[in-house]
């Protein structure tokens, strides 16, 4: 160990205060505690032998070189497993009982060499445990007046010579800053220093990762030469539906240009049909009351269907003849009104224009709109009144309403099948507006 020379510290013990000095020679240990009212003293020397035995019987051996760095560190106070304390003699044994037990036996008497003298106690903590290291500390008495004074003038001489050393003061501020600085740049180095080892050491992991982040450049790569050509696959079959599409819509347009031509059309021509319809029921008129009675006592008479049939030259004249009846009553009579036939008749022809409708539209289709119709959607419904008035009509009448039935009841099957087109032609522009 280096040689301490001049280590001084203020200490308290027990609330007093004390300068203790401290100094290694060589292989022996200077110890010197003063009080600091009073001025006694109490010095030791102590080599390298006395230290190690000592430690050895504490159980806790010590070499002497780690003893005084312990020493030192409980002086400057720096480490907390170490502290000092300084007892007398009956403190010592105070604690040597607690520790140990009491001796058997009376105490024997204590000199007065004893009671002045004074033990540096060094305390070492461990986790578990705490080893007392006593050092003896003869008393010394109070410094001599003589001494004193002689420590007095060199002090004094000292302090003069400082003072007048006026221009080193900047000297020493220059050197302590250039220390300073000196010291500053060595934690510096040993930064970088701990950072390029730990570069050095990380070296071989660092090429592991670049030949991994190599690895997935190259895959990613390869991946997005994949992306880009199905890329240009998929534009490109992008761009001819596109075009296919574009020609579809011209055509669909044209058809649409079409089908409105072919709607106006049919509009014009269900117009003009409604309106022959609408001519054709105002020309014909109700039958008289007496024909209703002719027809319903016909009706009651059986042998009314056993006429013999009339000649073709009077067939062809009653079905030129206008549908208004005759006024005369001496004029030519029909056959028989057979009311089960017409009935009978009737519902066919509805059951084959349900089917023929359930055909051409297999799906339950909306009535066209007033607006559709312009104004004739009561058309069916003054059919049917007029096909009543007709069956409730004389037998003359009703013989040439039967004979004619074809030509009356034909118009509503075309004027179904007008609707239902007219209706598919709607729903399908519906669909192309939709579209575009």
């Amino acid at each position: 160990m280096d040689q301490l020379a001049g280590l001084q510290v203020d200490y308290t013990f027990r609330g007093v205060e004390h300068v203790v000095r401290l100094a290694v020679n060589g292989e022996v240990l200077e110890l010197e505690v003063e009080d600091r009212m009073t001025t006694d003293q109490w010095r030791g020397e102590f080599d390298a032998a006395f230290i190690e035995d000592l430690t050895h019987k504490t159980g806790n051996f010590k070499q002497f070189s780690i003893f005084c760095s312990m020493l030192e560190s409980a002086l400057m106070q720096s480490s907390e497993s170490v502290t000092l304390d300084l007892l007398t003699y009956t403190d010592l044994e105070a604690l040597r009982n607690r520790k140990v037990g009491p001796r058997p036996g009376p105490s024997a008497p204590r000199s007065a060499q004893l009671n002045s003298k004074r033990y540096l106690i060094l305390i070492y903590s461990v986790e578990f445990d705490r080893i007392h290291y006593p050092l003896p500390l003869p008393y010394q008495g109070k410094p001599d007046p003589v001494v004193l004074q002689g420590i007095i003038r060199s002090l004094k001489e000292e302090l003069a010579a400082l003072r007048s050393r006026d221009g080193r003061d900047a000297e020493i501020r220059h050197l302590r800053e250039q220390l300073s600085r000196a010291v500053n740049e060595k934690r510096e180095l040993e930064v970088a220093l701990g950072r390029a080892r730990e570069e050095a050491g990380g070296r071989a992991t660092t090429h592991q990762e670049v030949a991994v982040l190599k690895a997935m450049v190259a895959s990613l790569e390869e991946e997005l030469r994949r992306e880009r050509g199905q890329h240009h696959r998929t534009a490109g079959r992008r761009g001819q539906e596109c075009r296919r599409l574009t020609q579809e819509l011209e055509e669909v347009k044209s058809s649409e240009r079409s089908l409105r031509a072919r709607l106006k059309y049919l509009s014009s021509e269900l117009a003009q049909y409604k309106r022959g319809r609408q001519t054709l029921s105002s020309v014909q008129s109700p039958q008289p009351r007496k024909d209703q009675r002719r027809t319903a006592s016909q009706e009651r008479n059986p042998s009314w269907g056993r006429r013999p049939a009339r000649s073709s030259s009077q067939d062809s004249n009653r079905g030129r003849a206008p549908s208004r009846p005759s006024s005369s009553p001496a004029g030519v009579r029909a056959p028989r009104f057979d009311p089960t036939a017409f009935v009978k008749a009737k519902e066919r022809k509805q059951r084959e224009l349900k089917m023929k409708n359930l055909r051409r539209q297999p799906r339950v289709r909306k009535p066209l709109s007033p607006s559709s119709w312009n104004g004739s959607g009561e058309m069916p419904v003054l059919d049917s009144g007029r096909r009543r008035r007709q069956a409730s009509s004389t037998p003359t009448l009703r013989g040439q309403t039967f004979g004619k039935e074809n030509t009356f009841e034909e118009p509503p099957t075309d004027l179904s099948e007008i609707d239902a087109r007219l209706q598919a032609l709607q729903e399908y522009m519906n669909r192309l507006d939709t579209r575009t």
